[in-house]
């Protein structure tokens, strides 16, 4: 009897033990998940048009960029655009008129190494700056803390994280909030998140074939911070900003020619 009766406790232990564990990945994976609200509204391939919000006073709009692996077979390619100097704004003079500071969640499921995803977000966002010699999104701030619940909604701060991104084909999403409309001159952008998917896909910090790299996306992601549009006309495939990527590539780590010219028309040539 005391043989049965210990067996089954350790069968009652061994089904809670797994049942627990069940509803910890579940919850896991609902805490990492990252979807656009049911409002939004895809405008062009792969941007989506979140609407309206208040920023101190202010009316301004939300607009969300889809990074789509290029070998996707579901994903519908658009057809060749008219970009004749492969680069394109978010909206004419829509840029960064103050400089903020970012948070970053270095939390992944494909253990890339925090410090690397640090300093290479750093080193991403200097070749942007460079490019004009102004500082654009700032510097991390490292006592921040990144609202999971809240990230691509208004929310007065410019956040980094890894999750699930639900959305077929999407390796990273970047959503802006800003003035796009009136006069150029009066058009700024107001805040910037970043969510890489670390469920669909694998990384790399080297280029290892068959994983996404990192800083090949995230200095494309980052285009789209400081206000450039994606490319997909066929030229300009080389170029930064090109709205597709594919596993082990690298290019996307160097600013070409029409990246450059694209944030200089954007910010003013650098001194």
């Amino acid at each position: 009897m005391k043989k049965i009766i210990i067996t089954m406790c350790m069968v009652f232990v061994l089904i809670f033990s797994v049942g627990f564990i069940a509803v910890s990945a579940k919850n896991q994976k609902q805490d990492k998940e990252f979807a656009l609200p049911k409002n939004a509204v895809e405008v062009a391939p792969g941007v989506f048009y979140l609407g309206y919000a208040l920023d101190k006073g202010k009316i301004v709009e939300g607009y969300a960029f889809l990074m789509k692996n290029s070998q996707d077979k579901k994903v519908r390619k658009p057809k060749p655009s008219t970009e004749s100097s492969c680069y394109t704004f978010l909206a004419s003079g829509a840029k960064w008129k103050t400089v903020e500071p970012y948070i970053v969640d270095t939390k992944n499921t494909i253990v890339l190494d925090e410090a690397f995803i640090r300093s290479n977000l750093v080193l991403d966002i200097s070749k942007w700056e460079s490019s004009v010699g102004i500082e654009i999104l700032g510097e991390e701030n490292p006592a921040g803390e990144v609202n999971r619940d809240s990230i691509g909604s208004l929310n007065g701060a410019n956040e980094v994280m890894f999750g699930d991104i639900d959305s077929p084909g999407a390796i990273g999403i970047t959503i802006i909030w800003g003035i796009f409309g009136g006069r150029p001159s009066s058009r700024v952008l107001v805040e910037w998140d970043m969510v890489f998917d670390d469920v669909d896909f694998d990384w790399s910090a080297t280029g290892e074939p068959g994983k996404m790299d990192f800083e090949n996306i995230a200095t494309h992601e980052l285009g789209h911070a400081v206000g450039l549009g994606d490319l997909y006309n066929s030229k300009c495939s080389s170029q930064t900003m090109y709205g597709y990527s594919d596993y082990g590539e690298t290019n996307k780590r160097d600013l070409e020619s029409g990246d450059i010219s694209g944030i200089q028309a954007l910010y003013g040539s650098a001194p």
